[in-house]
């Protein structure tokens, strides 16, 4: 692997790290206005609170052939944002490696091997089902 390639690499490594630290920051306000306004409701007694929420996703482009799409679970009661799920089908880096060391080779696979944990191709359904699979794992 080239200098410049390492370097995105590294880049891209740090812009996910930044992308995770910055939606677990992001969703401690909404957080805690969420629970403090069902813990105002609550009755003394509950030891669980339960929280309704409406669910959907949507996708970079229509049609069902989207490479991007991001899910959002929202609080009924306050209208916040609980949490989020961005989805890809994707990876610019597996395209460019698949392009120079072929898709089927030795070199690709042991390549993918060191790539798959950094990966930002994190959906391999379709379209379709991104969806489905930003629900299961919100």
């Amino acid at each position: 692997m080239d200098t410049v390639s390492r370097r995105y690499r590294k880049l891209k490594d740090k812009l996910y790290e930044e992308k995770q630290s910055y939606k677990d920051v992001i969703l401690q306000v909404p957080h805690k206005i969420i629970i403090q306004k069902h813990n105002e409701l609550a009755s003394p007694s509950d030891e669980n609170i339960d929280i309704t929420v409406p669910y959907d996703g949507t996708w970079q482009k229509r049609g069902h052939t989207s490479l991007y799409g991001i899910s959002i679970v929202v609080d009924i009661l306050t209208g916040l944002v609980f949490d989020y799920e961005i989805l890809s089908k994707y990876c610019s880096e597996c395209t460019t490696a698949k392009r120079d060391l072929g898709e089927h080779s030795a070199d690709f696979s042991i390549w993918y091997k060191a790539h798959k944990p950094e990966c930002s191709e994190n959906c391999v359904r379709s379209s379709n089902a991104m969806k489905v699979k930003a629900a299961e794992i919100l």
